[in-house]
């Protein structure tokens, strides 16, 4: 069996977009993961048993100013380059992938040293820095979204979690059954806005689940014990947000590339407010792709009031033309065979 190396890490939108080629593809290749040792896709990876063999290696990000921690990430990056080199050399891949993730351009940088082929893909509009390291020296950029600028051997393929998510949990909504999910580590500023919006939403009879974040989620609870409202359930965390956008009729949330594809996927009608504290201010860049298709309505953080929140909600949940726009537009702009897509372009190389 041909072999191949999926390398990526740091978050789990690096992640998702490429278990559905791997479990497609399983029968046909023998796959191997690199990841970090700190990254949240360990625990995922190491419970996984899609991959013959794991490596997770230290490795950390480089901070936009001179300081003693990129110093460090410097040593990291030569002892994890000196280590992939090994790894790769003993696996003897046909083909390595990364996915994003400083610890995916070091290993794609070494699987290039050594003349493997290699491939990127980038679910954002923006690339990541550790894409941009090795763009111009794998043999294709898979791209989610369209990119501004020209970029050598690039072709938009979509993100294969799209496609997983259309195929596997499409189920029929709840009518004025609101999710408001503020990113994996929350946002204080929709938790507030959300709250003071209580009142109002379940007067006119919404229910009303709110994913505030680990370290918001005290606050909140507190919060919302005082407003004594039965119709509302708060948590702090999942690892299954599927099964809560499943059932909303309308979902409030930020715009990372993997929490958009499960949005497109699923085909939901969604307020999207971009996080502003993000590289490169790809969240914005993503928003603008579904509000520019008129797929998505968006709401700047320095928009977000009571006012704009309950009546972009209201709207979205009346307005059955705009909604029904909305569901037909995502169908037509984006590609709901990515998964296919994906794995046809990687075996062009294989």
């Amino acid at each position: 069996m041909k072999k191949i190396v999926i390398v990526g890490g740091g978050t789990l939108g690096h992640i998702y977009p490429i278990l559905p080629v791997v479990k497609e593809t399983i029968d046909k290749y023998e796959y191997y993961f690199i990841g970090t040792k700190s990254g949240l896709e360990r625990s995922l990876i190491e419970k996984s048993d899609m991959f013959k063999d794991k490596f997770f290696l230290n490795m950390q990000g480089f901070k936009r100013k001179i300081s003693i921690y990129n110093l460090k990430t410097i040593v990291l990056f030569l002892k994890a380059y000196k280590k992939g080199k090994k790894i790769l050399k003993n696996i003897n891949p046909n083909l390595v992938i990364g996915m994003g993730g400083y610890i995916s351009g070091v290993i794609i940088y070494a699987a290039k040293k050594a003349k493997y082929k290699a491939i990127i893909h980038e679910q954002n509009t923006v690339l990541g820095l550790a894409n941009q390291f090795v763009e111009k020296k794998v043999d294709a950029v898979f791209l989610n979204f369209p990119i501004e600028r020209k970029i050598k051997n690039s072709i938009i393929i979509g993100n294969p979690r799209l496609t997983e998510v259309y195929k596997n949990y499409r189920k029929k909504e709840v009518k004025r059954h609101l999710l408001i999910v503020g990113g994996s580590r929350g946002s204080k500023i929709i938790n507030d806005t959300v709250i003071k919006a209580i009142e109002k939403l379940t007067t006119l009879d919404y229910k009303l689940t709110l994913i505030t974040g680990t370290r918001y989620y005290e606050e909140n609870e507190k919060k919302l014990l005082s407003l004594n409202s039965d119709r509302v359930s708060i948590i702090p965390f999942t690892n299954n947000l599927i099964t809560y956008l499943q059932k909303a009729s309308v979902v409030v949330s930020r715009s990372g590339a993997t929490t958009l594809a499960e949005l497109i996927g699923l085909r939901k009608v969604t307020i999207l407010i971009p996080s502003p504290n993000v590289t490169n201010n790809h969240q914005e860049k993503n928003a603008d792709q579904l509000v520019k298709n008129n797929c998505a309505m968006k709401i700047s953080e320095s928009k977000l009031s009571v006012e704009s929140l309950t009546e972009a909600i209201i709207r979205l949940e009346t307005d059955l033309d705009l909604r029904s726009d909305y569901i037909v537009n995502m169908r037509r702009y984006f590609n709901y065979e990515s998964l296919e897509s994906f794995v046809e372009e990687m075996e062009k190389l294989l």
